[in-house]
């Protein structure tokens, strides 16, 4: 073989070689994309439901969030975008941006939403439970401890706020025509009659007044012992 057949041959192997390895260096670099797509797209699917949360939210509260973050961050990436794809720095600061986004409007979401659904708690008086029926006293005293619950969650999601406010739609539809002022006497004695065991001689005059001003003496009857 002549020495200018294998020069010739060298610089074909060469050329080969850049090839693969701008090939390889292609691949690379659509494999980098694809991967800082994904991590921006599953950063922008956890801000997107943040943001839906903050927006059911507003519609069943009133309570309004900043959401400009959000914009913010996309838009950041697009401004980055129009050349072409984005470098790895576009990619990384949109994702940044997006997770501060998602993370500053969960704090503001838990902060705002326990203030909201706690003071609507307090608006409910369980007092006002004894004038109900046994089954329905159940059924206020349990949706009560849902709307509790759900106030205090440490995460707020839309099913937590849509479950709440239709606890407490319940609930206020049970206590509407139940007196505001049942007194603390009146629960004693009701917790005293459904305990069982009170006999008629047990209770005085003024339980039976008192059972009868609050339309609760229907919810008893009177059994006679057997010998």
């Amino acid at each position: 073989m002549s020495s200018v057949t294998v020069l010739e041959k060298a610089q074909e192997l060469q050329n080969t070689a850049r090839s693969i390895s701008e090939s390889q260096k292609e691949r690379d670099d659509q494999e980098r994309v694809l991967r800082r797509i994904d991590e921006v797209r599953t950063a922008l699917q956890a801000a997107i439901v943040q943001q839906r949360t903050a927006v059911l939210l507003r519609e069943r509260t009133g309570q309004a969030l900043d959401m400009s973050g959000f914009d913010t961050a996309r838009a950041k990436l697009e401004s980055k975008s129009r050349g072409g794809l984005p470098g790895d720095q576009a990619f990384v600061g949109a994702r940044r941006a997006l997770e501060a986004f998602t993370s500053e409007l969960s704090a503001s979401l838990r902060q705002l939403w326990k203030t909201w659904a706690v003071a609507r708690i307090q608006e409910v008086s369980p007092a006002r439970f004894v004038a109900l029926g046994p089954d329905e006293r159940l059924e206020a005293t349990e949706l009560y401890e849902s709307m509790k619950t759900k106030a205090n969650r440490p995460k707020v999601d839309s099913a937590t706020i849509l479950t709440f406010c239709s606890d407490r739609d319940t609930l206020s539809a049970l206590l509407q025509d139940a007196p505001a002022d049942a007194p603390q006497g009146l629960l004693e004695l009701i917790n005293r009659l459904d305990a069982g065991g009170v006999t008629l001689r047990e209770l005085t005059d003024a339980d039976i007044a008192l059972l009868r001003e609050y339309d609760q003496d229907n919810w008893y009857t009177i059994t006679r012992k057997a010998n």
